[in-house]
């Protein structure tokens, strides 16, 4: 290589690490005080580094292009970019100690070119967030475009093979587009001011979904902006009749355009099949099979629900609060319930004039019948005891449940319609059978302390879950037919078949009623625990998903956009479902499953 041309790439891959080298002290973390540059193979670790690279901007093109269509705020787009910083840095910490041979030095040059440019989004987006001044996310748009054309060029300078064709690939399967931002004026109303955000949040409390203090007004909250000094001053004076100061200001928002010029070819699973933003804090989602029908639910009662492809179709406000959520197989009743519950039919409208009441207490779970037609809901309280109740479209068909039952867990016979419902009452654990007349059918007695039921695709067989062990009964004649030695803090039975599935403190398991063990995936700490009828899909921190196929094999890991708040799936479109603290919903579309030959 002549000396020039090694002096300038060096040169490059010392402003990256410098770069880095900020980007990490800025993080709190010590950089490195040397860096040992020994010799190492180079095209392989290069080509994790441009392989990386190209999944950090394809994260930044689905961003962008739902900047455009404004399905994410600015505010938004930078969280989004914030959750890549740490990808950015490895980037730079595997170029750094590479050195090409003089066959690469042009694809080098190229690929150092692209991460320089990624690197520059952390200080950028960090600037962005200190000044809220919006030029600096045109600048990130550009820094994303350098990127890609970098990685282009990478790809362009490799000899022909088949890692060259597959980069090209990739990069034209993510399409192309153009964006426009358009600086439009607006002025911002501004509450406080506050000795500090605690007291601007108990005093504002819940007159504004978010309350963040201004990083350009110091002890100032931004309560809105608005297009003409009109709206403007009646929104100031709204603050004032509620004796809050104000303060009016001009400032610049970002209007974004953006030209499809090629459609982009279907995602990976782990990227997002559709977004839908909500203007509200998300407590509960729910979804029928099919993943047709959506709803989300928060606390102040509000219901909204969305289509196949996360278009939303109604909104209302119940004016009741709420927890949860569920929709029947079909998508035909959708129920909303806190205290009270409340059943709507798919367009949105109540099927009940008024809410149900049943027992004073929070309503934990409601279950649909296959078929629709009618539902059990089961209550809960502090100590943990509750009552089983059923409901039709004509209201409360039988409950509470008697005094001796508690209700730790219940679920619908697929075949008869009788609830189980699992008891845990002064040391008497139980399973008590209930006819869908609501009278007494059967009941067993269970060695140790009961979470869960399950019954099997057959109804034939109840499954008893305890802490300790799963015990299957016949359900007929209530006689212990097998066991499941396997500790659990969660259950599922699949939907296709009668494999169950049970996390807790050895992992994740799967077994046969026969207590044969299917597969395990040890050391997986779950928190949420879905099925759909192929995958396994195990919630492992607040951000984090693990999905396994139905035979044991992992699919991979997901990792949401912020921090989980509720999750649903929809089982016959193996359709993952996570609403998040950004009150978005993101959707996942796992894989199908090919059969298998033969």
């Amino acid at each position: 290589m002549p000396t020039g041309r090694r002096a300038a790439v060096s040169r490059r891959a010392f402003v990256v690490a410098s770069g880095l080298a900020t980007v990490l002290a800025a993080c709190g973390e010590a950089a490195s005080r040397s860096a040992r540059l020994t010799a190492r193979p180079y095209w392989e670790p290069t080509l994790k580094v441009a392989t990386r690279a190209l999944d950090v901007v394809r994260t930044f093109e689905l961003n962008i292009r739902e900047l455009g269509a404004g399905s994410q705020t600015p505010d938004q787009f930078a969280a989004a970019a914030e959750a890549r910083f740490d990808s950015i840095g490895a980037l730079g910490q595997g170029l750094v100690p590479l050195s090409p041979p003089a066959s690469a030095t042009v694809a080098h040059q190229h690929l150092t070119i692209a991460v320089d440019a990624l690197v520059e989004i952390i200080p950028t987006v960090r600037a962005y967030r200190d000044s809220e001044k919006p030029e600096r996310l045109v600048h990130v748009l550009t820094l994303q475009q350098r990127a890609r054309t970098a990685i282009e060029a990478f790809a362009e300078a490799l000899d022909p093979g088949r890692t060259k064709d597959w980069l090209l690939k990739t990069l034209d399967e993510l399409g192309a587009f153009r964006i426009q931002a358009l600086r439009v004026p607006m002025l911002a109303v501004l509450v406080g001011p506050f000795t500090d955000e605690a007291e601007a949040r108990a005093r504002i409390g819940q007159r504004l979904p978010v309350i963040r203090m201004s990083r350009v007004y110091p002890r100032w909250v931004e309560a809105g902006r608005y297009p003409t000094p009109n709206e403007a001053d009646a929104a100031a004076r709204a603050w004032q009749l509620e004796d809050f100061a104000t303060r009016i200001e001009d400032v610049v928002d970002l209007a974004f355009t953006v030209s499809e010029l090629r459609a982009p070819a279907a995602g990976r699973w782990s990227e997002r099949a559709w977004l839908a933003r909500t203007d509200f804090d998300i407590t509960g989602l729910a979804a029928s099979a099919d993943g047709d029908h959506v709803i989300a639910i928060a606390r102040n009662g509000t219901v909204q629900a969305f289509g196949p492809a996360g278009e939303s179709r109604w909104s209302s406000n119940l004016r009741v609060p709420l927890s949860r959520a569920a929709v029947s197989e079909d998508g035909a009743l959708m129920a909303a319930h806190g205290f009270d519950l409340m059943l709507l039919d798919s367009a949105g409208a109540p099927i009940w004039r008024s809410p149900a009441r049943p027992d004073n207490q929070l309503l934990e779970d409601v279950v649909f019948a296959p078929d629709g037609s009618w539902l059990v809901a089961r209550s809960t309280n502090a100590s943990g005891l509750g009552h089983v109740f059923a409901f039709d479209r004509n209201g409360q068909l039988w409950g509470p449940t008697q005094s001796y039952i508690s209700a730790a867990g219940v679920a619908l016979n697929p075949q008869s319609g009788t609830v189980a419902v699992a008891s845990s009452k002064q040391g008497e654990n139980q399973i008590v059978l209930i006819t869908p007349a609501g009278n007494l059918d059967q009941r067993f007695g269970v060695d140790g302390e009961l979470h869960n039921v399950l019954f099997t695709r057959s109804g034939e067989h109840t499954v008893a879950v305890t802490s300790q062990s799963s015990l299957i009964f016949d359900s007929a004649r209530g006689d212990l037919v097998w066991q499941i030695g396997y500790p659990s803090t969660a259950a599922m039975r699949m939907p296709q078949n009668d494999t169950i599935v049970l996390a807790g403190p050895n992992g994740l398991g799967a077994f046969s009623l026969t207590g044969t063990q299917l597969w395990q995936v040890p050391g997986l700490s779950v928190e949420r625990l879905l099925v759909t009828n192929d995958y396994v899909i195990a919630q492992t921190s607040e951000r984090t998903l693990v999905v396994v196929r139905s035979d044991g094999t992992q699919l991979g890991q997901l990792v949401t956009s912020s921090e989980i708040r509720a999750v649903a799936a929809a089982p016959a479109a193996n359709l993952l479902l996570t609403a998040n603290a950004e009150r978005a919903i993101e959707s996942w579309q796992l894989p199908d499953v090919e059969p298998a030959a033969g």
